[in-house]
This record gives C-alpha cells, structure tokens and sequence, in this order.
C-alpha cells in the first residue's frame, strides 16, 4: 500500500544538528527525504557509511518498486498470468511473507495484493489526483485486492485473480530501513537514525542520552503530539492522511486507502507503531492507520512485537499500554 508517511522529527537539545559529534546528511531515495544520523564516528568513516547504506536502500527500492521501467521480479509477478506459479527473489519471498502475515492478522487492513486500487488512484503518479475514481472502477478493482488472492504453492507464488497485483508500498521503505541499518552496522556505526519521510529506525544512543524522536501533529505543521526517548534498537513509523492528499467538497481524500471499501480510511489522522523492525513497524502502521483505535487496540495489545498510538478523526489521541509508558508529552 503506498502512501508517505507522517515526518517523525528527531528532537534534539539546542544545536543537536550541528554539534561536532554528529554527522548528519540528506539524500532523497525512494521517492522522499532520506536523513542519515550518525553519532560517534568520525566524518570520513561515516561518510563511507552513509554511502553504503544509500546505495543499498537504492538496491531495495529498485529491487520492490512497480514505478518506472527498471524491470523487476514483482512487475514480472504482476504481469504474469493468473494461476502460473513463479519463484521470487528470497528477500522478496520473505517480505512478501511478512506482508501476507500481517494481512492476515489485521483481517486484510494492511494488504500486498493492493497494487491494482493504488494504480486506479494514481497517487503515485507524476501529477497527483484531483478526484476520486468511479465507484464502478473501484468495484471491479476491489476482487483482486484480498490478499488471499496471493497464494503459495512449495517455494512459488502465484496470483489467483487478474486484479490482483503486488505493490509493496506499505512495507518496503521500512525493509530498506532495516537494510540501512545494517550496512551501517557493518561499518561500525553503533549509535545512528535513518529516518526516511517518517520511517524510522533508531540504534545506540546520543552519546550519554537517549535519542528523543518527536511525532508530527497531523494537522499542524509544525506541531508535534510528543515525543518519545529511544535507547537501543527500535524503529517508530507514523502513517497519516496529511503527506499525499486532495480537498473536494470539504472531504479529504489520501493515499491509505482501505481495502475492504476501495476508499481512503476514515477511521485516524494518524497511526504510529514502535518495532524491533522498520518493516514490521511500516507494515502495521498501515493497517492499524486504517482500523483505528476502536477496531485496532485490541491487535496492538495482543501482539508483543508492537506499541501502537492513534489520533482519531476526532483529534483524541489513544494508546496502547506499551505505548502509554514510553510517550512523552
């Protein structure tokens, strides 16, 4: 599912940006504002890491993207025809995996098979949307969207439905996140944040302090909701209907669109989730952005693996219990 997600700001005290210790750094990758924050190291070894880590969050992107004319295994799985099994790529195979298991616990809020719905409004596209599409077109894209269209037979994959097509939006940038990360692992970089448009992961510390990442107010630009220290190794991603978006009517239409109606989610402003892994986090930020906090809450506690926070339609904020210990205000 694509969508940009919500900017999750990295709070820092007074002059954090600047101050010598840091090596800071901006490249646009996958379509958004990729920042790369590296603690502790000095500038040349950084910069060899930070090169690495972008080249290889490039490799993601051209690896998942159904944009452009790079060709790739999930553009050739979207063009295959229906019910003739193919293998992918074992990354691919396990992203699509993941995906499909979140799927399947969140009952299709967060789907892999929503790549015909996403194409039909063109949020991605070069110039941006100025309505919706027709309800008709809508319904007929809608069969393909159920991610029980993907199937698994062995180690292949197959689509059951003409409609059905990949696109690995909602999970892919955090995919690359957590291969940045470990490129700048690999270059002995222990304390850093690569955040990328609002997915983020977070390693070590700022030298004796946590990191404080800051989450954006979905309707104040330069407003945050609070903040929350991070030490370790954790990833926060923020969903939200604010990034891509079009006014008609008074209605807001946005790119997270709700696979059960084939229409933008009405239940949240804004849904942020704290992982272990950027993926995990990506992939259920979506889906809890569109079940909200009176369908979601109740997955975000059961699932250990997950912290969840909401900001409803109404503009009142809901947290799990998790989340209730690690937010500030």
């Amino acid at each position: 599912m694509l969508r940009i997600l919500l900017t999750i700001v990295l709070l820092a005290l007074v002059a954090c940006s600047n101050a010598p210790e840091d090596v800071h750094e901006t490249r646009i990758l996958m379509g958004t504002v990729v920042e790369f924050t590296i603690h502790g190291v000095a500038r040349p070894q950084a910069q060899t890491a930070i090169d690495a880590a972008a080249a290889e969050m490039q490799r993601v992107e051209d690896a998942f993207t159904t944009h452009g004319r790079r060709r790739n295994a999930v553009k050739a799985f979207n063009t295959a025809p229906v019910n003739s099994p193919m293998s992918l790529p074992k990354e691919v195979d396990q992203i699509l995996t993941l995906s499909l298991a979140i799927a399947r616990a969140s009952n299709d809020a967060f789907t892999p098979a929503i790549g015909g719905l996403s194409r039909l409004w063109g949020f991605s596209n070069p110039k941006p949307p100025a309505s919706p599409p027709s309800p008709a077109d809508i319904k007929q894209t809608l069969p393909g969207v159920n991610s029980s269209q993907i199937d698994k037979e062995g180690k292949q994959w197959l689509r059951r439905h003409e409609q059905a097509q990949l696109d690995f939006g909602g999970i892919a940038k955090g995919y690359a996140i957590d291969r940045g990360i470990a490129v700048l692992r690999e270059h002995g970089v222990n304390d850093a944040i690569i955040n990328a448009g609002g997915d983020m992961r977070v390693i070590g510390r700022r030298g004796k302090r946590p990191w404080k990442i800051g989450i954006r107010h979905p309707r104040e630009a330069d407003g945050m909701i609070g903040w929350i220290p991070v030490n370790g190794d954790k990833s926060i991603v923020t969903s939200g209907d604010y990034e891509r978006y079009f006014m008609l009517n008074g209605r807001r239409y946005h790119h997270i669109l709700n696979p059960a109606t084939g229409m933008p989610a009405d239940q949240s402003m804004s849904a942020t989730v704290v992982a272990s892994r950027a993926s995990m986090a990506d992939g259920w930020s979506t889906a809890l952005f569109v079940l909200g906090p009176n369908n979601g809450m109740a997955l975000a506690e059961e699932n250990e693996d997950i912290e969840a926070m909401w900001m409803d339609g109404d503009g009142n904020l809901h947290l799990s219990d998790g989340m209730q210990g690690m937010f500030r205000r």
